[in-house]
């Protein structure tokens, strides 16, 4: 318990310091949360000079945004939203990336495809990355939010503006095209 409050008033103080723009204090937190906020651009980028450009674009946004954090909840789960909306915003922005796939294409059910946890275990995280990396832009969005921010495809649908129907096809669209790069892999 006394160090999480210890962690959290270090966190308040650095928070603070980096609002009243003491350069070390942002220099410290941009170092502290560079790699878990270069995992999450990784995520949604083609390649790393693009997750590069949303990790800028993201850190930009928190450091004009840290008088609206409210010290209430994670701060490092305030920062991983504020990175995930940036990196949507910048595929927004960035728009002649998308693809447009049809729901229709295929219906597939989600239960029939699942990558082997063998498999999984016999990847780096480098290798993941590249393979999710490889998806279709809106597949690779769907399967970042749904996977690893545990959005609902209800949330989903109305974050990226589609059906929620097309949510689901493009998690499993996405869970099928994984399963073949990691078979190509492992």
């Amino acid at each position: 318990m006394k160090s999480q409050a210890i962690k959290r008033e270090v966190t308040e103080r650095l928070i603070a310091d980096c609002i009243a723009q003491k350069r070390k204090a942002q220099h410290q937190l941009f170092k502290s949360y560079y790699g878990l906020m270069m995992s999450i651009a990784l995520r949604y980028a083609h390649d790393e000079d693009e997750a590069q450009d949303m990790l800028n674009e993201g850190f930009i946004k928190v450091f004009a945004n840290l008088d609206k954090y409210q010290n209430t909840g994670s701060f490092e789960g305030w920062m991983r939203k504020v990175m995930v909306n940036t990196a949507l915003d910048y595929l927004r922005k960035n728009s002649h990336h998308y693809e447009t796939l049809s729901y229709d294409a295929i219906n597939e059910d989600e239960n029939e495809i699942r990558i082997e946890n063998e498999a999984m275990q016999n990847l780096t995280y480098n290798e993941l990355m590249r393979c999710i990396q490889k998806l279709p832009t809106m597949s690779r969005n769907v399967f970042n939010l749904y996977v690893f921010e545990d959005y609902t495809h209800a949330e989903i649908a109305e974050i990226l503006g589609m059906k929620e129907g097309t949510s689901h096809w493009h998690l499993n669209f996405a869970r099928k095209k994984l399963k073949e790069e990691i078979k190509h892999i492992v």
